[in-house]
């Protein structure tokens, strides 16, 4: 479970912030504690003595950035089907970015990390912390309305990647109403191409 820092609020989010945001935009090696610090305005051995080592951030804050989206979506796959779980899933994420812009970023860089010591680390933390997708996302939901043929789980990824690539192409101008009203259109039209015409 993740570490309790004693760190005050505001220094926190700085921190927090900052280090999504160069960890994301450098990887991990590149990024330095010079940038974070500076970025997060407080000093580089306040942010040791809380954090240690830039390893031990780096992991505290992949457990926060993947736990503040994994606890807010999970609460939303109660709907059986398949559109409305992921519409609605997605508009929690939407919300997620527009409190924490590099949160995605951040966590999508992490699976390109190659340090094969941070990488045991990282699945440590995930193996210890958090469920699989498979097993929290799947349950419950109706696969029926699907056409004759389509696989569920690769429906799932062909949305995924729509998704995340919309948000990617939407980084620099963010607008969460505008976002979320042309991933609408495209869910709208994988709806009409995977299900069954009684259901779209």
């Amino acid at each position: 479970m993740m570490q309790e820092f004693h760190i005050p609020e505001d220094k926190k989010q700085r921190i927090i912030r900052a280090a999504m945001e160069h960890f994301a935009k450098n990887g991990y090696k590149k990024a330095t504690m010079d940038e974070i610090v500076a970025a997060a305005d407080i000093s580089k051995g306040l942010i040791f003595h809380y954090f240690g080592s830039k390893k031990k951030l780096y992991l505290y804050l992949y457990e926060f950035a993947y736990g503040l989206v994994y606890d807010r979506v999970v609460k939303s796959f109660e709907r059986e089907d398949l559109f409305e779980r992921i519409r609605e899933s997605e508009q929690i994420k939407l919300a997620v970015v527009s409190e924490y812009p590099y949160v995605l970023d951040f966590l999508l860089s992490v699976r390109r990390e190659t340090d094969e010591s941070l990488r045991e680390e990282i699945s440590r933390v995930k193996v210890e912390s958090f469920p699989p997708w498979k097993e929290t996302f799947l349950p419950g939901l109706d696969a029926s309305k699907l056409r004759e043929g389509i696989d569920l789980e690769k429906v799932i990824k062909i949305i995924s990647w729509t998704t995340n690539g919309l948000l990617s192409e939407h980084k620099d101008d963010f607008v969460l109403e505008d976002v979320f009203a042309e991933m609408d259109e495209y869910l709208n039209l994988m709806r009409k191409a995977f299900y069954k015409e009684g259901y779209q």
